[in-house]
Order: structure tokens, then sequence, then C-alpha cells
């Protein structure tokens, strides 16, 4: 065994421990978490200033199965709270920070995503017309302003959510929900299978999880 096999080997060790710990239902759980993630389909919230439309989005998220979100944050947003909304998020999802929502897209762009800005511009194509045969990556703007000029100007084009009532807009956090849910559906259907993480992925996030579930449940076991 080479020297980079023993290492990969000694690395599982502890997960593969804790493994054989779980019981039968927690395990068949953690695969079909792994097996349904999409690292294809994320979302960028660009300045958002309530902690809990973040937190909502992120819940959102990976409850959807997206293996990667991304946040700009607002300079005026209460940074305590956000540090522990992200804190939290961190053990289910991979959270990347960026300094700007156009960085962010750039980023994103260069990596073969597609990226759509959120927008209440009736020239905006609608979000169930979003095409789901690449990469897509969905930027959701501060409360109040939407996503910044920079961000939009960085982006492949924008889309919305029509509205069938008096209410102008959604709330982010119910926006993200219905566009995130449509695309990461039409993105498995276009790949025919729940998730498009790579082998070498899917095990290092079952190892996560399975050292996080250990974890939570010395946490939960009480004490004599």
């Amino acid at each position: 065994m080479r020297g980079d096999e023993r290492d990969g080997e000694a690395a599982h060790a502890p997960a593969r421990f804790y493994w054989s710990l779980l019981t039968a239902e927690r395990k068949a759980r953690i695969e079909s978490v792994v097996e349904a993630r999409l690292q294809s389909v994320t979302v960028v919230l660009d300045r958002l200033l309530d902690p809990h439309n973040t937190a909502a989005v992120l819940r959102t998220a990976e409850g959807l199965g997206l293996a990667r979100v991304h946040l700009v944050a607002h300079q005026a947003a209460d940074g305590l709270a956000h540090r522990r909304v992200t804190q939290d998020a961190h053990k289910w999802l991979d959270v990347e920070t960026h300094a700007s929502g156009a960085l962010a897209a750039r980023r994103l762009r260069e990596s073969g995503f597609a990226v759509w800005a959120g927008h209440l511009d009736r020239a905006a194509r609608l979000y169930s017309e979003l095409p789901a045969d690449r990469p897509m990556a969905l930027v959701f703007g501060n409360e109040h302003e939407g996503p910044s000029p920079e961000t939009l100007a960085a982006c492949t084009g924008t889309f919305r959510i029509p509205m069938a009532g008096f209410t102008q807009s959604f709330n982010v956090s119910v926006a993200a929900g219905i566009a995130l849910a449509h695309l990461a559906t039409a993105r498995r259907r276009l790949l025919g299978r729940p998730g498009d993480l790579p082998e070498e992925a899917r095990v290092q996030l079952r190892d996560r999880f399975t050292l996080l579930a250990a974890k939570l449940a010395r946490r939960m076991k009480p004490r004599p």
C-alpha cells in the first residue's frame, strides 16, 4: 500500500468506527442524503440584512439537497447573528463567503455556472423557464435593494417569479424556496439521478455526516 493510500485509510478510520455503531435506519438516512446531494445547483445570498432570512434560505437549500451555498455579508447586518447562522449551516452545508455579489458571480461563471439573479424587472425571464442543462446559481439580493447593479452586471441574466395577487414580491426566503425547488427538480430530471457528487466527494461527505451524527448522539446521551 502506498503512503497516500495509508493516509487515506487513516483519515477514514474514525468515521468507519462510528459508522459501525449507527443503527441501520440512521445509516440508510445518511446514505440517501449523500446520494441526493447536488453540486450543480447553488444559491448566492447578496447582502441580506435579516439573519432569519439567511437561516431560512440555508435550511431550504440543505433540505433540497444542495451541496454548497454562497454568502455575501452586509456591512450593516448583525455580524454576530449572521456568524451564528453560518456556523450552524457549516454542519450540513459547504458555505463559501465572498467580498461582493459581483465577485461571487464572476467566480461561479468561471467555474462553469450560469448565474441568474432574482429581479422585479418585467423583462426578466420567468423562473420556470430557466435552463437546467448546465450548472446553475441563483442570486437573491438584499431585502430592500435587491442585487447590487455590479452584481446584476456580472450575472448571466435575471429571472422573476410572477405574482398572482396584489403583493409586489415574495419574501426573499420564500422566493428562494420556490425557485430553488423548481430548479433542483429540473436538474435532477435532466441528470436522471438524485445527485451529482463524484465518488470521492460522496465518501468524504458520508464520513463528515457520520462523525456529526456521533457527536450529536453523545450530546443527547443522558448524564449518569
